[in-house]
């Protein structure tokens, strides 16, 4: 069977990476298409799909045809749907569609899923429920083609675990994982996220590693570190995750030298008033970093202010950029960038 799978656009090649290590089969991206990958596996290897840390969704795929952009596009998926045979429906009582619509179209995604349910009662029998469904029916709509599948996953994987304290920025799971395994974390590492907030790349990290690489996050706001807190519990790995209130403008007070991977996500700059705050806090904060990591290690930072860390990676002259990339998340593009001590 052909999976498809959903991830942040700009992580599909740690998809990849962890498809084959933990599917050992080979994926490839779904017909170009930003943060879906696909893998044709054996039933035998389906429980392991949702072990995957770097994804979001599983979705079967059905089929695809082919259909028009104008208003008989409708038509088109109607007829398709009724095409077609998805063996999950024929067990199920009731159904939802949902639909992610991209490109140009003279119909929303909303009239996708009116006509596509709508073939799938009248071919099926089966009632629609948008909350208590048994099978939800994919039928995405890219540029001139129709893409249908059965979602796997009832709720998206980035939830872990019951979160009871949610960060204002923070990010979700898969992609914290993503920027672990860009920053190249090892075992017998020791790991520091100075703008920890509510913790989510510590204990991501912490889930990961189960107690082979030594964690520290750390935040000047006492109110989110006690969050972090809180969530490191919710998630068990309160042991592995070593938590301390602390100024990243100032690390060099907190910490020794000895820090193998900083893997953090600083503030955006959304609501801090000025620019010049935000470029001051990011100039001082790496500064203060050169002077506790290691000769050969790494800072994996991601940011949306692109241009304006960039300079100060240069005005530093502490470090070099090696690596970055353009990622999707919330609607936003910020870059993950990765820094080595010169």
């Amino acid at each position: 069977m052909i999976i498809l799978l959903t991830t942040n656009p700009g992580i599909e090649d740690i998809v990849e990476k962890e498809v084959e290590e933990v599917l050992e089969a080979r994926a490839s991206r779904f017909h170009g298409l930003p943060g879906r990958i696909s893998v044709e596996i054996d039933g035998e290897k389906l429980a392991r799909v949702f072990s995957l840390r770097s994804i979001y969704h599983a979705v079967k795929h059905v089929s695809v045809f082919e259909i028009r952009t104008g208003e008989e596009g409708l038509l088109d998926v109607y007829n398709g749907l009724k095409s077609i045979e998805i063996e999950d429906l024929k067990s199920a009582e009731t159904f939802r569609v949902t639909c992610q619509r991209i490109g140009e179209h003279a119909f929303t995604s909303v009239q996708v899923q009116k006509y596509a349910g709508q073939a799938i009662v009248e071919k099926y029998g089966r009632k629609v429920s948008l909350k208590s469904f048994d099978v939800n029916i994919v039928c995405d709509v890219i540029g001139s083609k129709c893409y249908v599948g059965v979602q796997l996953t009832r709720e998206s994987l980035h939830k872990r675990f019951e979160r009871p304290f949610n960060h204002p920025a923070a990010i979700k799971a898969p992609l914290a994982y993503g920027m672990l395994r860009i920053a190249g974390v090892e075992d017998g590492d020791v790991l520091l996220d100075p703008f920890c907030g509510g913790g989510t790349i510590p204990i991501e990290a912490a889930q990961v590693w189960d107690g082979r690489i030594t964690i520290y996050g750390s935040d000047v706001n006492s109110r989110f570190l006690e969050g972090a807190r809180r969530n490191a519990e919710a998630a068990g790995v309160e042991k592995h995750v070593s938590l301390r209130i602390a100024d990243a403008r100032r690390l060099e007070d907190y910490y020794d030298s000895t820090i193998d991977r900083v893997v953090t996500n600083p503030p955006y700059g959304v609501r801090m008033s000025r620019e010049k705050n935000l470029r001051e806090t990011y100039f001082r904060f790496l500064n203060s970093a050169s002077k506790i990591v290691k000769p050969d290690g790494s800072i994996t930072v991601i940011s949306l202010k692109a241009t304006a860390f960039r300079s100060i990676v240069f005005k530093t002259k502490k470090f070099k950029l090696v690596h970055e990339r353009v990622v999707e998340t919330g609607g936003l593009y910020p870059h993950i960038f990765v820094l080595e001590k010169l």
